[in-house]
């Protein structure tokens, strides 16, 4: 783990397959700050939205990342780039809680 300033994955697209069939699509802006989210699948389909987000590296390749999303949502992921693991944690503003587990293709 070593102390950086820029999101090594910055400039970066990713999508992300949860078990319960949702998909999204995460880009990382060029210079770290912001990640653009479209929904693929589910009830937010089509979806789109570029918000700041935070990030925190972790031991094993790991990736603390934290946004807020349009609506006011809060998403956190722990993502491992390498192993092609994503663990989400996603509370909308009607209250309702999902923990989802899914590959970053």
């Amino acid at each position: 783990m070593t102390e950086q300033t820029t999101f090594p994955h910055a400039g970066k697209k990713y999508t992300i397959r949860f078990e319960n069939g949702l998909e999204v699509t995460n880009a990382y802006s060029a210079d770290g700050t912001t990640v653009s989210v479209e929904f693929l699948s589910g009830d937010l389909l089509g979806t789109q939205m570029t918000v700041p987000f935070r990030w925190t590296e972790l031991a094993g390749g790991n990736f603390l990342l934290s946004w807020q999303e349009d609506d006011k949502s809060t998403v956190v992921h722990c993502d491992n780039f390498e192993q092609k693991i994503c663990r989400a944690f996603y509370t909308m503003m009607s209250g309702d809680f999902y923990v989802m587990a899914g590959e970053i293709l």
